[in-house]
């Protein structure tokens, strides 16, 4: 698939959200509590924060289909990959 330019409407929690086109997606390799869980919120506004400095504008490449209808996708912006980023940070998935 190729890169496309996309900007992002909000973040559902810390590894979902929905583009300004009104697509679902979900961050490839990225796993954070959901918003209503310990710590869901503390997610939700690290990776808000890795995309607000650029005003919600992200290189977007998408890799499949989750079984919800949401693109799994690998997210970068002008620092870098946010996925790497998540990852680092700790939201990974652990044995799954």
């Amino acid at each position: 698939m190729a890169i496309q330019r996309k900007r992002i409407r909000e973040w559902d929690d810390g590894d979902s959200g929905v583009f300004t086109d009104g697509t679902r997606f979900r961050l490839k390799g990225v796993r954070a509590h959901e918003k209503h869980q310990f710590g869901g919120s503390t997610a939700t506004r690290t990776a808000a924060g890795m995309t607000g400095r650029t005003k919600g504008f992200v290189k977007v490449k998408k890799i499949a289909i989750d079984r919800y209808g949401r693109a799994i996708v690998e997210m970068w912006n002008k620092d870098g990959s946010i996925n790497k980023r998540m990852r680092k940070k700790g939201y990974r998935n652990k044995g799954r």
